[in-house]
């Protein structure tokens, strides 16, 4: 028995013989904008459906990622790879300009259709794409928020819920 004890002691007291080592840098975190670009060829993000949950993709802009281009990207839907890859969309394939307007406390984006009935999904790709654009562009809505319009009504004022 006192073997026993001596050699849990020894290893105990041994420890398992990995030196510590100093703080290892890996680069910079992620982000969402790149500021040195003013959103000129920058990737634009996305945010799609799969498995039922917000996804975001990013695609190469192919020149300045504003709002209205990445809001028209999004209703055209998920590419042939990203469909492939199981990603889907909540909301409308709808043509028509796209508007975004300053507002108090919210900005507005103005759609061509109805837009009461959306589900909370595609109501949150809307506004988590359009953060991700504003944020390219390093301009943001003032309350955090932006108000969603359409040809038969208004939203109240959405914060992406990336979900």
């Amino acid at each position: 028995m006192k073997k026993l004890l001596i050699v849990a002691v020894l290893l105990l007291v041994s420890a398992c013989g990995v030196k510590p080592t100093g703080v290892v840098t890996a680069g910079q975190a992620p982000t969402l904008r790149n500021p040195g670009s003013n959103g000129r060829g920058t990737d634009v993000i996305l945010y799609f459906v799969i498995d039922g949950r917000l996804s975001p993709v990013t695609r190469p802009s192919g020149g300045t990622t504003d709002v209205n281009t990445a809001l028209s990207l999004l209703l055209n839907g998920p590419s042939d790879d990203e469909r492939a890859s199981g990603y889907t969309t909540m909301l409308p394939r709808e043509r028509g300009p796209i508007a975004l307007s300053p507002g108090t406390p919210s900005a507005v984006i103005s759609f061509p259709f109805p837009v009461t009935q959306l589900t909370q999904v595609a109501v949150s790709q809307v506004v988590c794409t359009a953060f991700a654009a504003m944020a390219v562009q390093n301009t943001y809505a003032i309350d955090g928020t932006v108000t969603i319009s359409g040809t038969d009504g208004q939203l109240p004022s959405q914060a992406c819920q990336a979900f």
